[in-house]
């Protein structure tokens, strides 16, 4: 990773990196040549640092001139060397030599020490941004300066025309092929040589490409600003219609067309080197470019970055995410269908950088890596892997990282008899791992692990188990040879008895998994191995358990479900249970772990299994709550065998949630645990909910009846207390639900005769409600606000028997309601009232006396609408002087007195009960005792 003042290096493992990359701030550019492998250790980096604020980094390269001493070559383009040379240059820039092995050893590379020149031609090497661009081949190092300074004589302008340095051994040469003596308006414009560069005998200015032999630059040197070169070749100049194209941003350079000469790509123009020019154009917004070689065939490809690319995202809004185009190269100047490779950040610069990484994971395909210098945490950069296939670079990055390890190649192979035989109940597993690996030791250590059942979660039964340990897993140390031979071994398992376990159709499967020991692979350096990424580090095998379901071992079921309810409709509350009468029946091979599945609704509770019928399967049920679904699981066998036919009743509950539920709906299924034909029909079973609720409602008036005059009581005029208008008369009425359902939303509605002649009847001071009720009145209560003092207690010491039909046989008798008196009307709204429960209605009136002091004898009555009922109150008038009976009705009175006597002892002496009744005699002896004697008994006694 590369970050301005620092460098951070990445120690390669047995074998040199060749190539360069440089690096910007804040736009990072990378550019690599091939990289062979990617065997980078991150953990132990070597560290390089450079002057504060100098850009130390920038540009980035390896240099080996004698293949033995691998250097790093690493630019500061804001490096200021005043203190090396004369103070009239600024922030000239410099490049850096790192000794590899020696961290933070670096010496600056002297290739410019003078000054600027104020002749009558003039340059500038103030903030040139020397070292901005820095490549190496072999013994030569090469180092610009783009930013570097050019007035021709007589303007005033400057001209980035940009330069760069030559080195080789001691010998340091000057190019700048942008540089001349013309004075046209034009100039040389900004040209900026060096901006980027390559070699294979390729060098470049912005606007145009430029060639040149390097024997030739450096024989031709002559230390005056414009040296002219033979062999050199460019561009030529563009129109103005041109202008802003960024020719030479970014070069690659490569054989394209299998001519044996090099062509160079920039912005992603094609250039013949033999006569630098264009044979075929494609422009695009680029910023990087990259020859590639993508298959074996050593076809040569293109990889072209777009990191200001923007693409639209989901909400339809522009995002930068860059883009990389890849061109698989046909031959010659012509290639495949472009292959896009999009970036996922937003302002990471996907694409700033792409270098072709050889075949990492050894498939025989070349990888890639593509840059994004402002992504990841805290915008530090990161690095896509794409791996090559067939037909161009995966478009999904095998590796997001900083840096990779070395390559090891695992084969591993498990061995798991095809099926398991249950009457044997015994069977091996032969388990066997293979490794090889490049750069790695002669032996690999692992910790292999394998796992018995693995399908069947935590906690479940496991259905087989090792022989020598009576446990599904087993570990163990192993050690495997490098690219020898597998090493392998094998284990007896058995299977438990089939009674333990229900499942018998889930194979059985072995798992084995491992993992290297990375710490006894590493070699003397500390270098730790890594994984092949592409090789999994697991392995499943499956085996079977023998059903007995054919040759194929696979069982195939014709499951049906058909279900009858017992009730069509139920009434909210009854406690009748609802009996669903299910038939499951099975007319082909066997349903393993057969279940009956009941979906509940949210209204209905499950009961249990009708038990009382013989012709009714007795079905072993559980009720099961599967997040916010409700279950009733009942067992239909293991297996449910083919021929079978059940026939069972299931009890249910049901209950009313709101008032919008309408219906209950039951979903049946049977379900197995086979693979085909593992469920029945569905079958919804709707049931239709309907609210049947007896309301009661009971009246009762107290007193029932008020004589009149009442004594020591005056009428007012102005009545102060309740008491000045009449006696109490208190109604009472109870609305009760007897069931079975709940019901709400009712009204009752009492019609009280208040008025009679213009006079007050039956004057209501205030009403009281017990329940869940709530009642107005259409008129003011208590209008003369008369002080009431109604004792609380009284509301609940009356008790409500019904109303009792008047019995009366006064022929005077006048009934007062609301066909011949006004009427005050109160109406009450009743809410919800369950089985059981009840409203009550507390009216409290008083008898407006003075409208009855005419003599006469009124019954007002009162109706309440719910059904129609009366409450009545009978008032009476009696006289003050009483008429005395009449004689003729004393006379008939006691000769109806005499009559029935008479009658009396008529019939009692008709019944014997006048009649003598004598005791028995005991015995004829005593009856003897009791007569005279005759003859001598009685002279014998004189």
């Amino acid at each position: 990773s590369v970050h301005p003042g620092r460098t951070h290096l990445i120690k390669p493992h047995q074998q040199s990196l060749r190539g360069a990359l440089s690096s910007t701030v804040p736009v990072a550019l990378f550019y690599f040549e091939q990289a062979l492998s990617f065997n980078l250790d991150i953990s132990k980096p070597t560290v390089f640092a450079g002057p504060p604020g100098s850009y130390f980094g920038f540009s980035v390269a390896f240099f080996n001139p004698d293949n033995k001493q691998l250097n790093i070559l690493v630019g500061a383009p804001r490096a200021n060397t005043s203190d090396q040379t004369p103070s009239t240059v600024t922030e000239r820039g410099a490049v850096f030599n790192c000794p590899w092995h020696k961290s933070g050893s670096c010496t600056q590379i002297e290739f410019d020490s003078t000054g600027k020149m104020q002749h009558c031609q003039m340059e500038f090497k103030s903030n040139q941004w020397f070292g901005a661009t820095v490549r190496s081949s072999g013994d030569h190092i090469l180092a610009c300066a783009p930013l570097y300074q050019w007035s021709t004589y007589g303007l005033s302008e400057r001209e980035p025309v940009g330069t760069c340095y030559l080195k080789k051994g001691n010998n340091i040469v000057e190019y700048s092929p942008c540089r001349s003596n013309s004075n046209s308006p034009e100039g040389q414009g900004f040209c900026q040589a060096g901006f980027s560069a390559d070699f294979v005998k390729v060098l470049n200015s912005q606007k145009s490409l430029i060639s040149d032999d390097i024997t030739e630059v450096i024989s031709r040197y002559n230390k005056e600003f414009f040296t002219p070169y033979g062999n050199q070749l460019s561009t030529k100049s563009a129109g103005a219609q041109y202008d802003d194209s960024y020719l030479g941003y970014s070069v690659a350079v490569g054989d394209f067309n299998d001519d044996g000469e090099v062509e160079s790509s920039s912005c992603f123009m094609l250039v013949d080197k033999r006569n630098c020019k264009i044979p075929n154009t494609t422009y695009a917004d680029l910023f990087s470019s990259n020859k590639y070689f993508i298959s074996p065939f050593r076809k040569m490809d293109l990889l072209v970055g777009a990191p200001l690319f923007m693409d639209r995202g989901s909400d339809g809004k522009l995002r930068e995410v860059g883009q990389v185009y890849v061109y698989l190269g046909k031959g010659g100047f012509t290639f495949n269908n472009v292959i896009k490779l999009s970036g996922s950040e937003i302002y990471a610069r996907y694409g700033s950088s792409i270098c072709s990484l050889g075949d990492l994971n050894m498939d025989g395909y070349n990888d890639v890596a593509i840059a994004a210098p402002y992504g990841g945490q805290f915008h530090r950069g990161l690095v896509y892997i794409h791996n090559g296939r067939p037909t161009g670079p995966n478009p999904v990055a095998s590796e997001v990282r900083y840096s990779c390890n070395i390559l090891l190649l695992l084969k591993p192979q498990l061995f798991v008899q095809e099926y398991i035989n249950r009457s044997i109940g015994l069977f091996t597993v032969k388990y066997c791992l293979k490794a090889n690996g490049k750069g790695a030791p002669p032996s690999l250590h692992f910790q292999v692990y394998l796992t018995l059942d693995r399908l069947k979660h935590k906690g479940a039964i496991k259905r087989v188990l090792f022989l020598h340990n009576k446990m599904s897993h087993y570990s163990k140390n192993m050690t495997v040879s490098n690219s020898q031979g597998p090493a392998c071994e094998e284990l007896q398992a058995y299977l438990i008895d089939d009674s333990e376990f229900r499942d018998k159709i889930t194979p059985i499967s072995v798992f084995m998994e491992y993992s290297l020991n990375y710490k006894a692979a590493a070699d003397k350096t500390g270098l730790l191995p890594i994984l092949d990424q592409s090789t999994p580090t697991n392995v499943t095998k499956q085996a079977h358990i023998l059903l007995d379901c054919g040759e194929d071992n696979i069982c195939k079921p014709d499951l049906k479900l058909s279900v009858v309810s017992d009730q069509k409709e139920i009434y909210i509350g009854d406690d009748n249970p609802l009996t669903l009468e299910v038939t499951a029946e099975n007319g082909g091979e066997g349903a393993y772990e057969a279940d009956l599945t009941v979906t509940l609704p949210s209204q209905a509770d499950f009961i249990g299994v009708v038990r009382n019928s013989e012709t009714l399967s007795r079905l072993s049920c559980a009720f099961k709550k599967e997040n916010q679904t409700r279950v009733v699981v009942c067992d239909l066998g293991n297996p449910m065998k083919g021929g079978t036919k059940i026939i069972a009743g299931l009890r249910f509950s049901v209950h009313q949630l709101s008032e919008q539920d309408t219906e209950v709906k039951f979903d049946l299924q049977i379900q197995s645990s086979n693979q085909f034909n593992n469920t029945s029909n569905l079958v919804s079973v709707v049931t239709k909910l309907a609210v049947l609720a007896k309301v009661k409602l009971r009246g009762v008036s107290a007193p029932e009846q008020v004589f009149l005059p009442i004594a020591n009581w005056q009428p007012k005029e102005n009545p102060v207390l309740e008491d000045d208008i009449g006696p109490l008369v208190q109604h009472i009425y109870e609305l009760r639900n007897t069931g079975p359902s709940t019901f709400s939303k009712a009204i009752l509605d009492v019609q009280w005769p208040y008025r009679f002649n213009n006079g007050s009847l039956l004057y209501i001071t205030k009403f009281e409600v017990d329940g869940n009720m709530n009642c107005s009145s259409n008129r003011e209560l208590n209008p003369l606000n008369v002080t009431v003092c109604i004792p609380q207690s009284s509301i609940h010491t009356l008790l409500i028997t019904g109303v009792t039909p008047l019995h009366t046989r006064e022929e005077n008798l006048e009934i007062l309601d609301c066909g011949n008196a006004e009427c005050q009307e109160i109406k009450c709204w009743v809410g919800r009232l369950e089985k059981g429960q009840s409203a009550i209605l507390f009216i409290y009136s008083r008898l407006a006396v003075s409208t009855f002091l005419k003599g006469c004898m009124i019954m007002s009555v009162s109706l309440s609408h719910i059904s129609v009922l009366q409450a009545s109150l009978k008032v009476i008038w009696n006289s003050e002087n009483p008429q005395p009976v009449p004689g003729w009705v004393v006379a008939l009175a006691v000769l109806a007195g005499l009559l029935l006597l008479a009658l009396l002892i008529f019939v009692m002496y008709k019944l014997g009960f006048f009649k003598r009744v004598r005791p028995p005699q005991d015995d004829s002896i005593e009856k003897e005792q009791l007569q005279p004697q005759e003859n001598g008994d009685r002279n014998t006694e004189a």
